[in-house]
């Protein structure tokens, strides 16, 4: 769609089952979204949707993309409040993004705090 919303999805949390996803995304499509999904979300490091390092990165990608006006957690689960002190590292290294909408529930909540 020419007109669709771009959203950066990622996952900050724990796996995210391939299912409910992709009907999600199917979902945002019809909505008028236009879902840009990152390309750590399909990863699994234990329990996570990759290692944190992986997950801190795509957030903070999504983050400082122009393109990118939302952003959207995958799901909740537990891991985004270990994210925080690598988010600090590289908001120091790289500078603060810009303002944007982020949307998540349960454990995503830490992340809502720190932005």
């Amino acid at each position: 769609m020419a007109d669709s919303i771009p959203v950066g999805i990622f996952a900050a949390s724990s796996v995210v089952p391939a299912v409910e996803f992709e009907a999600g995304v199917a979902h945002l499509r019809k909505c008028g979204f236009d879902p840009i999904v990152h390309a750590q979300v399909p990863r699994h490091f234990f329990t996570f949707a990759g290692k944190d390092e992986d997950r801190a990165g795509a957030i903070y990608e999504f983050a400082v993309d122009p393109r990118m006006k939302i952003l959207w957690a995958a799901r909740g689960g537990y891991g985004a409040g270990r994210l925080l002190p690598i988010l600090d590292e590289l908001t120091k290294k790289h500078g603060k993004p810009p303002k944007k909408l982020l949307i998540g529930y349960s454990d995503v909540t830490a992340l809502h705090e720190y932005v």
